[in-house]
C-alpha cells in the first residue's frame, strides 16, 4: 500500500459547488482505481492524502500536479504503508474550522503544512492526526 500527502493554495476563490464537483469526480474515479483518502479544505488551502495501488496515486497525483485550479503543490510524505488510514472512503472531506475546539490542533498543523515547510516527521504525524480526529468526530472505522 502506497500513500502520499500533499499540501496546495486554490489558485482562485473556490466555491462549495466547486469542491462538490472536485469530490464527485475524485470519488467516482478513486473507487475503479481502489484508492481511498482524504480531503481537507481550510479557507483556499488544501491537504489530500491518497492511498492505494503506488502505481494508481502516483497516476491520480500526476493529474493533480496538471490541475491549474491550485498553485504551490507541495508533496509532505510519499511511503508504503501497511495499512490505509482512510479505507472507507474512497475521498473523504472536511473543512476545517478554526474556532471548534475539536479540531483547532488539526487546523494549526494543516495551516502549517499549507504555509510552511513542515517537517517529515511532523507530515506523518499529521495523517494520523487526521484519521484519529475522523475516526473521533466523524465515525470513521478505526
Amino acid at each position: 500500500m502506497f500513500q502520499l500527502v500533499y499540501v496546495s493554495t486554490a489558485a482562485w476563490p473556490m466555491s462549495n459547488s466547486d469542491i462538490d464537483r472536485i469530490l464527485n469526480l475524485s470519488r467516482c474515479n478513486n473507487g475503479r482505481l481502489e484508492i481511498t483518502g482524504v480531503l481537507v479544505r481550510m479557507d483556499q488551502g488544501f491537504l489530500q492524502i491518497l492511498e492505494g495501488p503506488k502505481d494508481s496515486v502516483l497516476s491520480v497525483f500526476a493529474k493533480v500536479q496538471r490541475d491549474l485550479r491550485h498553485i504551490g503543490l507541495r508533496v509532505l510524505v510519499q511511503q508504503e504503508t501497511a495499512d490505509r488510514l482512510f479505507a472507507d472512503w474512497a475521498m473523504g472531506f472536511e473543512k476545517l474550522d478554526p474556532s471548534a475546539p475539536q479540531s483547532a490542533a488539526l487546523y494549526e498543523v494543516t495551516q502549517e503544512a499549507i504555509t510552511t515547510s513542515l517537517p517529515t516527521h511532523k507530515a506523518r504525524g499529521l495523517a494520523v492526526l487526521l484519521h484519529d480526529y475522523f475516526r473521533l468526530n466523524k465515525r470513521v472505522a478505526a
